[in-house]
This record gives C-alpha cells, structure tokens and sequence, in this order.
C-alpha cells in the first residue's frame, strides 16, 4: 500500500490573496441578497484596482478585469507555442515575482518528489509553463506530471512536444490510476529510473467507478479564496447526451465525450467523507450534466443517510424538470441551484445546435422558481444558421423572465478544437497551434462572420449589463444561492478552478 504525503495548492487563489485586497464575505452577502448591484460594483472594481496596482508591470501580461483575468496580448501574436517560451524566459510575466519570491521558495522548502500540475483553462497555459520551466531550474530532481482538460484536448496538436519537453510525463484524459503508477514506480525505483521506465504520456478513458479516489481537500487555504465555501463533485464523468455541435468539453473525458457514472450510493459515501474532512457541506456538481433520474437517486441516498447538504448541479433542459413535485422533494434533499443550456431562445434555429432536450424553458424556470430553485441559463448567441434576431430574442428571453432567473452567461460562438459544426469550417489562415478556439470561415450563405458574432456578444451582453446586471454580476454568483446562509465560523472561500499544483512526498 502507497504511503505518501499528498497536498493541494491553489495558485491562483493565493496569486490574488497576496496581490490584491478582497472583498469580505459579509460585504458581498449583504449587497447580493437584495440584488444591490451598485454596491456590488464598488466592491469589484476596488478589488480590481487593487490587483492591477499590485501586479508587476512592464511583464507579459496584462489584467483584462477579475471576470476575464490576465490575457498575453504581446504572446498571443505568436503564433506557436514553442516561440512563447523565449519571451517568458527573458521578460518573464506577471507571475513571474509571485513565482520567483512566494511559489518557488515554498517548493524548494518541501522538497517534493513529484509536482503535478493541473490546466483546466486555456487561460492558465503561459503561467504553467513560466512555472514548470522555473521547476525544473529550481527543483530538478522532482518527477514532473502534467495534465488536466486543456491538455488533453491539445493532445493532437504540435503543442505537444513543448509540453513533453517540459514535463516527465504527460497525463490525458483521466489521470487517477496513472498518477497512482507513478507514485508506485518511483517508490519501487526511484526518480531517475522512472523517468526512463514510465511512458511519457498516460492516461484513461475508462476507470471503473469503484476506483474512483475520494477528492482530497487537503492542502487547499480556503481562507484565501473569495466567497463561500463549496466544494466541487463529479459523479458522472463526461455528459451522458454528448451530442451537442458546438462542445468540445466531454471529449477531455474520453474520446467518446463519457467515462462513466457512479451510483449515488458511491457518491455520497464519499461527498460524507468530504464533508467530514472540511466542515464544508455545500456541494457543487460538476458533472457535465446531471439528468433528472440521477438528481431523485441522490435524494433518495441523501434521505436515507444522516449527511446534510445543499448542493447545486449542471442539468439538461429535460421534460421532467418541468414537474414541481420533483423539484419540491429535490429541494427538500438540498437542491438549491440548477445549471441548464439554452443557448437561445426557443425557435426552430435552435434545434441547429442538437441539443434535442425537449423541455420548454419557460415552465422549467417557473418550476424552479415556484420551489425556490434557483435556475442559471447558459446562451450563446451567432451560432451557424441563426440570425441577429435570434440573438435579441434570446436577449428578451433573459430580460423578460428575469424574475425567474437567478444568474446567466451570454457568450459570442467560437469553433472549439475537435468539434464539428456544420455550416463553418476551420479559418485558411494557420491558428496558434495552443488555441482551443479556432478562427473558421463560414461555408454557407448569409451566416455571421467571427467579428460579427464579436461585436453581436458585446452589444447582448451591455443590454443585460443595463437592465438586469444580477444576472451577470461575478461577485453576485459568488455567493448565490447561498445568500440567506448564516456563515458565522465558516471560511472566505468558494470552489476554485485556480492553477492546481499538487505535490507529492514519499
């Protein structure tokens, strides 16, 4: 049996404790249970004042808000990811002092055997490699790993070989039993040898549930993070519809975009564990969607069980979620918040998306509002086929039944790596080889080009910005739908998808 000291880092959270001066949970509570967005305002823009003055200038890098974080400007031009490491080396970022005087400091002290390092947003692929590069300058002897979402979906581009050259091994798809081999590999015989040994790249795309390890917190500062403490689950590993034109997420799961479920039982025996490992009983499932099935199978295992949880989940919009009386037994068993994809308004251009989910919109938020439910809408406007009308409908869609609504996004159409959409195709001109949004060109007639859809976002989204700001607000869904909590004793924290160092020691 493995014996080794396993923690968390979250490097983001910590980037913005050490930068910046954060709102208090109390501020941020007190402003959102009555949608006081002027309030809320101030205390963003204070933040983000504070983090941008703090920041290093005169380094790649440049903070385009809270909401959107650092963008590359200088880097993006570039168009190869190779050619970015020059650059970085020689001008570094705006990481680079937090790296050089907090992160790397703190490794040299712990000594780990091995790093691994998470990417979950495409946002985070210069500062992972600032980072591995200054690891294997400062901490050679550790056995670097390598993986998450990004890069797995980067997996067929000429991207790769950086990533391999910067790393001992790279994990795709899902990583539990290959990091475990290589925490047994090294224990058998040591760094130097494994690097030999180990294949370079590893990875699953089917582990059988009963493998799946309980998610460990440990490591993580949740005092650090802004918000409320919720911890993230997944229990159904990639989306069980998968079909969606436009989504290239599932497929950093498998090939076939799903990797299987686990029963509720499995689940909440662990999310128990969780619970009594943290003191957090709030719960975040972030399965890719949750169906309704599943969501009463929970309830039913959390009813018979002694684990008090509010929870929050991603959802299809199905017919069954029209039905109050689930939804009033759902909430009865902590169901506090749903996530459901329209993309648009209701109109036969959607069905372009394939989404093929069935349920009328307007009678699931009613449904979810009358149980006290709260409903976040995801939308998306310029999809191949559809027009500018059905981006102001969709617009109107979220004005008008903005009671019903507790948050929203409204995004612009980009051509995600490994989808297929009919009606565009991949631009003539040569992308980055690390974008995961690719320029395209569109094959038919009369349909939106990418700078059309831009200035389209842009215009949909200040509309929403004048009239209904809650739903788009950050620091408002921060805390929502736990605006009512008594936090007294509980941390300033929320679920990160911060840079995930974790780091192992035998």
């Amino acid at each position: 049996m493995l014996d080794w000291d396993v923690r968390t880092w979250d490097l983001s959270a910590d980037f913005y404790h050490q930068n910046s001066t954060q709102p208090t949970l109390k501020e941020i509570l007190s402003a959102s249970v009555d949608h006081d967005c002027a309030s809320l305002d101030k205390l963003y823009f204070a933040w983000e004042d504070s983090l941008r003055t703090a920041t290093t200038v005169g380094r790649h890098g440049i903070l385009c808000g809270l909401l959107s974080g650092y963008s590359f400007p200088e880097l993006c031009r570039i168009m190869h990811l190779r050619d970015v490491m020059h650059p970085i080396r020689t001008d570094g970022t705006v990481f680079t002092r937090y790296y050089e005087e907090s992160v790397v400091p703190a490794l040299m002290a712990e000594r780990p055997t091995v790093v691994a390092i998470s990417i979950s947003s495409s946002h985070q692929i210069v500062p992972s490699l600032e980072l591995m590069a200054l690891i294997r300058q400062h901490i050679p002897e550790a056995f670097l790993l390598l993986g998450g979402n990004v890069v797995t979906r980067l997996r067929d581009s000429s991207c790769l070989e950086l990533l391999l050259s910067l790393s001992d091994q790279l994990a795709l798809f899902q990583g539990e039993v290959g990091f475990c081999h290589v925490l047994q590999t090294i224990t058998d015989v040591g760094v130097g040898r494994a690097r030999q040994d180990l294949p370079k790249i590893a990875g699953d795309q089917q582990i059988p549930w009963e493998q799946w390890p309980t998610p460990s917190f440990a490591g993580i500062r949740f005092e650090r993070i802004c918000g409320l403490p919720v911890l993230p689950y997944v229990s159904t590993r990639g989306c069980y519809w998968g079909r969606c034109h436009f989504c290239g997420i599932p497929a950093g799961w498998a090939l076939s975009g799903y990797g299987g479920s686990a029963p509720m039982s499995f689940a909440v025996e662990q999310l128990q564990r969780m619970v009594e490992e943290t003191g957090v009983s709030r719960i975040k499932f972030v399965d890719e969607s949750m169906s309704p099935s599943k969501a009463r199978d929970a309830c039913q295992v959390l009813a018979r069980s002694r684990l008090h949880l509010e929870w929050e989940a991603y959802a299809r919009l199905e017919p069954a979620w029209e039905n109050a009386a689930l939804l009033e037994e759902l909430y009865s068993c902590g169901l506090r918040k749903l996530y459901f994809g329209l993309e648009q308004a209701p109109s036969a251009s959607r069905d372009l998306m394939n989404k093929r989910d069935g349920g009328n919109p307007l009678r699931i938020l009613s449904a979810c509002h009358q149980t006290r439910i709260a409903a976040h809408l995801f939308c998306m406007v310029g999809y191949p086929g559809t027009s500018r009308e059905d981006a102001e409908l969709t617009t109107r869609f979220l004005l008008d039944n903005q009671h019903l609504i507790d948050t929203a996004d409204l995004v612009g159409f980009r051509l995600d790596r490994g989808t297929n959409v009919p009606g565009v195709r991949p631009g003539i001109e040569e992308a980055r080889d690390w974008a995961l949004a690719l320029p395209y060109e569109s094959i038919g007639d009369g349909m939106l080009s990418s700078s059309e859809v831009a200035e389209l976002e842009n215009v949909c989204q200040e509309a929403l910005w004048q009239e209904a700001p809650h739903l788009l607000h950050p620091l408002y869904r921060l805390v929502t739908p736990w605006a009512n909590a008594r936090v007294s004793g509980e941390s300033d924290t929320r679920d990160s998808q911060g840079i995930c160092a974790c780091l192992a020691s035998s």
